[in-house]
């Protein structure tokens, strides 16, 4: 039975019931599905008839607001009832940890990793979640992916680039006959690789402390994870640093 259907058997019996309230919004919802059908000029899906019960949703939050700052308590709990009644037409709302885990993955597998990507990211994420979600939940999620993304990328690009270029290892080895300084410089290129792992680390922190929605566990371990990255970082780099003088003073 398609969602039209059980609206339409729905009404059928909130009239037999003589449940007014839920008669009157069921009655406006058909009407609003077959203007919907009119404008497309096909027989709407379940996805479109909840587009169209969300659109009616939204109309009556907004006469909600109107009728507290006008005063008007009595017309707010009738208009909240019809908020209510059509409320049990549309799939339950994703826990955040369950929109993150879906809208996260979805992400990945669009091949999104800009801002400029939005749109495409946007696209896959939704059908993702299927109507489960808030569109402004989803946009909020996926605009934190792709800032993290992109710095990620960016700094991996970077520092292999200048672990390759900085450090040569192939073409001195057969000029340098000390085998210490050759073992110090393959050091030096896994503490390179060690800082890619910690800046990673920061970032990932970074991002699970934005979407931890305020719960106290996932904020102590995002912190963590940051202060544990920064430990890291501060000692590769003191490592280098000393290791390249080593080499200076010994080369």
């Amino acid at each position: 039975m398609s969602l039209t259907e059980t609206i339409t058997q729905n009404m059928k019996l909130a009239m037999k019931a003589k449940d007014n309230a839920t008669l009157s919004t069921l009655r406006l919802l058909l009407s609003a599905i077959k203007n919907k059908q009119i404008d497309l000029q096909h027989e709407l899906s379940d996805e479109e008839v909840q587009g169209v019960i969300k659109a009616q949703m939204k109309q009556l939050k907004d006469s909600i607001e109107s009728f507290i700052a006008g005063g008007r308590e009595d017309m707010a709990v009738s208009a909240q009832t019809e908020v209510s009644v059509l409320q049990a037409y549309l799939p339950a709302e994703m826990s955040d940890e369950a929109l993150l885990a879906v809208v996260k993955e979805a992400v990945e597998q669009s091949g999104a990793t800009t801002k400029a990507d939005m749109g495409k990211a946007m696209g896959s994420a939704m059908k993702a979640v299927a109507g489960r979600a808030d569109g402004n939940r989803v946009k909020s999620i996926v605009g934190s992916l792709l800032g993290v993304f992109f710095p990620v990328l960016i700094g991996l690009g970077f520092l292999t680039q200048d672990a390759h270029a900085s450090i040569p290892l192939i073409e001195n080895f057969s000029t340098t006959s000390s085998y210490t300084i050759f073992l110090l410089r393959i050091v030096r290129v896994l503490m390179l690789w060690l800082g890619v792992v910690a800046i990673t680390m920061i970032l990932s922190g970074g991002f699970d402390y934005m979407t931890a929605s305020f719960r106290d566990e996932a904020h102590e371990s995002a912190i963590s994870k940051i202060t544990s990255g920064i430990f890291v970082t501060v000692v590769v780099a003191v490592l280098f640093a000393f290791f390249t003088i080593f080499l200076q003073q010994i080369g």
